[in-house]
């Protein structure tokens, strides 16, 4: 009996020998982190926003391209669908309808659109001071605005073009009546073909290009001559603002450190461009973002993107006073610093 009883209790204590063994370990496996459980785990799925170009992609939208090729808007867990502008494809429009989410557009079409009560707010200065400017046959002689009077100026009704030039003749006391206007489109054509004597350009564009093609040309700015017009913003609506300003911010986010990649490292900005839209040439891009970096910055030191009070109200002045814009329009409602302004902190 003795030995029977002592067999059963060598298999009893082995028994429990190899329970508490397994439950030890158990105990140590959860202790350390489960590796399939950590490599399978779901990951948050990005928010999905839209933006649209205020035209085709290229160097001057290079700080929304470079911002999605290298991830700046997938770090901030953003899935951002960028869609090309036109005339077709009106940013405001398709921003106020909800068809998406972000857009570019010119200040002063942002101070018009607010003025036909259309509630979108500029969150990010793309460009400082706007491009637009005039372009001349070096030959022709013609290197500053005294110098239109008698000659054919190109014109583009409708556009920013027209009120600053208006703006520069009574700034400088030249009477427009004595330069003929002859519209134009948007090609360089109808200077090299002798149409116009002078023809308005984006001054990061066109005279860039001649340039490379190995014509010789003149550029002319009225920021030299004091008339600035705000350029490019980026926009959402009031409505965005309102109910996610978490995805404003993130978006701002990303968007300023794209530019500032774009503007320390062109070549590595470009490259991702090209990356993106295969068909552009890399040098003539890279040779636009060169000529669009001094209108980033603006000649300011405040951090890019950031807008000034003073740079709208002489927006608003311009247009209000040459192309009938709304004096009474609140230009302190059509614009926010408070995203760009946390951006900063967030991408340091």
């Amino acid at each position: 009996m003795w030995y029977f009883s002592s067999k059963v209790n060598s298999c009893i204590l082995a028994i429990l020998g190899c329970v508490v063994f397994l439950w030890a370990c158990s105990r140590e496996d959860q202790s350390q982190p489960n590796a399939s459980a950590t490599t399978q785990a779901p990951k948050m799925e990005a928010q999905t926003v839209s933006t649209r170009l205020k035209w085709l992609p290229g160097a001057t939208y290079i700080g929304t391209i470079a911002a999605k090729e290298a991830e700046l808007f997938k770090q901030q867990g953003l899935d951002v669908s960028i869609f090309p502008g036109g005339f077709e494809a009106d940013p405001i429009k398709l921003v106020a309808v909800g068809s998406n989410d972000f857009g570019i557009t010119g200040a002063e079409q942002l101070l018009q659109a607010r003025v036909n009560g259309v509630p979108i707010v500029a969150i990010f200065m793309e460009l400082r001071y706007s491009p637009a400017g005039w372009m001349t046959l070096k030959a022709s002689n013609i290197t500053k605005p005294q110098d239109f009077v008698g000659k054919k100026v190109g014109a583009q009704y409708g556009t920013n073009i027209e009120p600053t030039l208006d703006a520069l003749l009574a700034k400088l006391n030249i009477d427009g009546k004595k330069l003929t206007r002859i519209p134009v489109k948007y090609d360089a054509s109808p200077l090299f073909t002798g149409q116009v004597d002078v023809l308005p350009v984006y001054l990061t564009g066109q005279p860039v290009q001649a340039r490379l093609e190995g014509k010789e040309v003149n550029s002319i700015d009225p920021a030299d001559y004091g008339i600035r017009l705000y350029g490019n913003v980026y926009f959402t609506s009031e409505k965005m603002i309102k109910e996610k300003p978490e995805i404003v911010q993130k978006f701002v986010n990303g968007l300023a450190a794209g530019w500032k990649m774009a503007v320390a490292k062109p070549e590595q900005a470009i490259d991702l461009l090209i990356k993106a839209e295969p068909k552009l040439d890399k040098n003539m891009e890279l040779s636009f973002l060169r000529a669009t970096v001094p209108f980033i910055k603006g000649g300011s030191d405040a951090p890019l993107g950031v807008m000034s009070t003073e740079g709208w109200e002489e927006t608003k002045n311009i247009m209000s006073k040459y192309a009938g814009l709304s004096a009474s329009v609140d230009i302190n409602t059509a614009f926010t610093n408070d995203f760009v302004n946390r951006a900063y902190g967030a991408i340091k």
